[in-house]
């Protein structure tokens, strides 16, 4: 099931908090309390002890605040992506913005927010993925720099696990490559003479074939295995 791509946020935002460090975990929690229209409904120390506790009851958001470069803790906030696929994941990144935005990334975030943000830059990250936005691609659009770096590292990963073939067809590439672009699948619709239900087909069948839950993961699969460019991502809001 893809991620769910409401046009507002939620009449209450409901979050999950996973923070590996209770004293500042305590700290945000109080920050966003104070915020109208926000609930936080847990706060857990490890994103496994946050999958036990949303089973049947996911939230709108699930704020990761752990150190991502440990692979134990990546594996397990990916997974919270993997089997929560109608909820935001926003990372709170560490000193090393680079690090945790790439690490954001890989774990499928919708949003990042720098460790030295204002209290209003996170709630608004917040709200923008709650809404069904996807904050992390402004973000990446103004780092150039990082996007170069992340694609060397792809073509490297490609180099030495050799790129497997593409499973989609020539109308899919072009479909997933308009929703890099920022496209909705209505306008989608509109610029290639279908319906929005062929549209909708067309994306169920590239969910299928990749094995990816959304439509930003499809994205960001395409784009490492080489069949897509980070130069698309969002490249329509850039113009």
């Amino acid at each position: 099931m893809p991620r769910r791509t409401a046009p507002h946020p939620p009449e209450t935002i409901r979050v999950v908090m996973v923070d590996a460090r209770d004293v500042l975990g305590v700290g945000v929690r109080e920050v966003l309390e104070e915020e109208p229209g926000i609930e936080v409904v847990a706060l857990v120390r490890s994103p496994d002890e946050a999958l036990r506790i949303i089973q049947g009851a996911p939230p709108d958001v699930i704020l990761v605040n752990v150190p991502l470069a440990e692979g134990p803790a990546t594996d397990a906030a990916r997974r919270l992506h993997q089997e929560t696929p109608g909820t935001a994941v926003v990372v709170l990144g560490s000193e090393d913005r680079d690090a945790s935005l790439i690490g954001a990334i890989e774990v499928g975030a919708t949003g990042h927010v720098a460790a030295d943000a204002r209290p209003q830059e996170l709630v608004a990250t917040i709200r923008a993925a709650a809404g069904g936005g996807d904050p992390i691609k402004s973000e990446l659009a103004l780092r150039p720099d990082l996007v170069d770096r992340i694609v060397d590292d792809v073509r490297d990963a490609i180099v030495a696990d050799r790129r497997p073939t593409n499973p989609l067809s020539p109308r899919e590439l072009h479909i997933l490559r308009c929703v890099a672009e920022g496209q909705r699948n209505r306008e989608i619709a509109v610029g290639l003479g279908l319906s929005e239900q062929t549209v909708k087909n067309h994306l169920t069948s590239i969910l299928h074939k990749l094995g990816v839950p959304n439509r930003t993961e499809a994205v960001l699969y395409a784009v490492r295995q080489g069949w897509l460019s980070f130069a698309e991502i969002g490249a329509r809001e850039r113009v």
